[in-house]
């Protein structure tokens, strides 16, 4: 029983994932991502062992470090919300991790496609073995 329990430690479910964007050059949150926000630490506060993986994109448009730091400092945001506005405890949040603009969720040719990857994406996980809803 036991060796079954420890070796589910790491079977996540995706109980639920937003996408906030942001502006052009910009890792601040507008009206609209703090809501979503909002919505997605009251989700994750109801149910039991969540965690909350934050994960930052940039659109290329800048260097290749600069996208790497700006995609940073996006998940960064992210998280600091979620702590300081909906008293999430930091254990319950992953480190969160910038991309940069390695992952483009679409091409990045044009300028709604960037508009697109100027993202953070926010998924709350539950161990399976907790037995979520299933």
């Amino acid at each position: 029983m036991l060796n079954k329990r420890v070796s589910e430690l790491d079977d996540y479910k995706n109980e639920f994932e937003v996408d906030v964007f942001f502006a052009r050059d910009s890792a601040l949150l507008d009206e609209k991502a703090k809501k979503d926000l909002d919505n997605l630490a009251d989700i994750a506060k109801s149910l039991d062992g969540y965690l909350i993986e934050i994960a930052g994109y940039s659109s290329n448009t800048l260097s290749k470090e600069a996208d790497q730091k700006l995609s940073e400092e996006r998940a960064a945001a992210v998280a600091q919300y979620f702590r300081e506005r909906k008293d999430i405890p930091l254990r319950r949040i992953l480190v969160p991790v910038g991309y940069g603009a390695t992952q483009p969720a679409v091409s990045n040719k044009d300028a709604y496609d960037r508009e697109l990857n100027r993202h953070v994406d926010i998924k709350v996980l539950v161990n399976r073995s907790l037995g979520q809803g299933e």
